[in-house]
């Protein structure tokens, strides 16, 4: 096999899990981030992220035991506004992004130092790059809304209140449901810490949302009102059925721009594992990567559709309906039912990379 020069635009999950396994084939690789140090956007992390993931395939497909950095959640909960409904955590974790010891891109980010893998340090994908583009490389910056405008790609802006600090509880996870936000609030605790986010998906978050959100937290779990949070924005790429595409002009993507993420739930750490493999598949042998995409991504037109024309317009605004729904079925017949879906895997799944919706 001959032996190529690789940049890689992005040290997210794609990014460096395509240079891990570029590297060990032999190839020069050299991966550019527009932030100071590895761990992905300082905007958003250290963050903490609740994620369905098979960690044996995973593992095997990607090629890196990445065991270490997923937690077993202990409890997971879902609160419609109060009413709180127990789900099945079996094949659920808590994973750690940014770069304290304890978090996955630490865990890949070694990987590439002993691989020989280079870093450019504040070093932004801009129209200057790509004019030059080489046909192999990668680009994996999926959280960066600019990224996408250069690239004219389509963007869903996200909008949240997010904060973190210690936490000596197990590790565990919740989201809340209001009319107050299009997506939900979530918080997530491991690793001696905790990730609070409230956001929406094209819609800005008022302080009169995380008032409501905080008075929630003390009136159910007795978490005193805290003052470190801070306001963020970021892109995704769910933002129009035909999103992902592994190739754009000579370059390959990967990760949350190329649409390897759940449009429905959002969940990205699957895709974006699996798709740095994707990447680096791409640059020795298109046809064989590109059969890999399709695969992963097949069910994202109809995850697409479902949450814009049902969920979000029947649904979603009725948070009221759905807890009185919920209050009339029982929550524990409800629970009853979700344990028989996970358990039983009747929603199809698409692994390495499983998570419940089959997304990715």
């Amino acid at each position: 096999m001959a032996q190529k020069n690789v940049t890689i635009y992005g040290a997210g999950l794609s990014g460096l899990v395509a240079a891990i396994n570029l590297a060990r084939e032999g190839h020069k690789v050299t991966v550019h981030d527009l932030e100071k140090k590895y761990g992905g956007s300082s905007v958003f992390n250290p963050s903490l992220h609740m994620t369905p993931l098979d960690l044996e395939d995973t593992s095997r497909y990607i090629g890196i035991d990445i065991s270490s950095a997923f937690l077993p959640l202990n409890e997971l909960l879902a609160y419609f506004h109060d009413l709180e409904v127990g789900f099945p955590f079996k094949g659920f974790y808590a994973v750690e992004r940014g770069d304290r010891q304890s978090s996955l891109d630490t865990i890949l980010y070694n990987k590439c130092r002993e691989l020989g893998v280079e870093f450019v340090w504040e070093s932004r994908l801009d129209k200057k790059n790509l004019e030059h583009l080489s046909a192999d490389t990668i680009i994996a910056c999926g959280l960066d809304a600019a990224s996408y405008r250069i690239m004219d790609l389509p963007c869903a802006i996200w909008e949240a209140w997010i904060c973190y600090g210690p936490s000596d509880l197990n590790p565990l996870c919740w989201c809340w449901m209001d009319e107050c936000i299009t997506e939900y609030g979530y918080y997530t605790v491991a690793n001696g810490m905790y990730f609070d986010m409230l956001f929406s998906n094209g819609k800005s978050v008022s302080k009169e949302a995380l008032r409501k959100y905080q008075d929630f937290m003390y009136r159910i779990k007795g978490i005193e009102p805290r003052d470190n949070w801070r306001y963020v924005t970021g892109g995704a790429g769910v933002a129009s059925v035909k999103q992902p595409r592994l190739f754009w002009k000579n370059a390959i993507l990967a990760g949350t721009i190329a649409g390897c993420i759940d449009p429905f739930l959002g969940f990205g750490i699957s895709g974006g594992l699996v798709s740095g493999k994707v990447a680096a598949t791409a640059v020795t042998d298109r046809a064989k990567a590109l059969a890999e995409f399709k695969r992963f991504t097949k069910l994202f037109p109809y995850m697409y559709l479902l949450k814009t024309y049902v969920w979000w317009t029947l649904i979603r605004p009725h948070v009221g309906m759905m807890e009185r729904a919920m209050r009339l079925a029982g929550p524990k017949n409800v629970e009853k039912i979700a344990n028989v879906f996970v358990n039983k895997r009747i929603t199809p799944p698409i692994i390495p990379g499983y998570n419940v919706l089959g997304c990715n």
